[in-house]
């Protein structure tokens, strides 16, 4: 019984550990450039993927030309 009872908790240990030391995005931000200086920005969206669209569109209302996303931050 005493030896399951180690077993037990070297394994809650190692599961605690793990889960803190894995990194966690809490919100995902982005930055859009357009060639003629433009820019639009995202922040605080759950995903990279809506960061990285709200970022173009909102640089998009603002010029012809095309934007681009230069940059995001998983922890924007």
């Amino acid at each position: 019984m005493k030896r399951n009872t180690k077993f037990v908790v070297a394994g809650a240990f190692v599961s605690a550990l793990l889960a803190s030391s894995a990194p966690h995005a809490f919100a995902w931000s982005c930055v859009a450039v357009a060639d003629d200086g433009t820019y639009g920005y995202s922040y605080n969206y759950p995903n990279k993927k809506g960061a990285r669209q709200r970022a173009k569109a909102e640089c998009s209302e603002r010029t012809y030309d095309d934007c681009h996303v230069t940059s995001c931050d998983p922890n924007g």
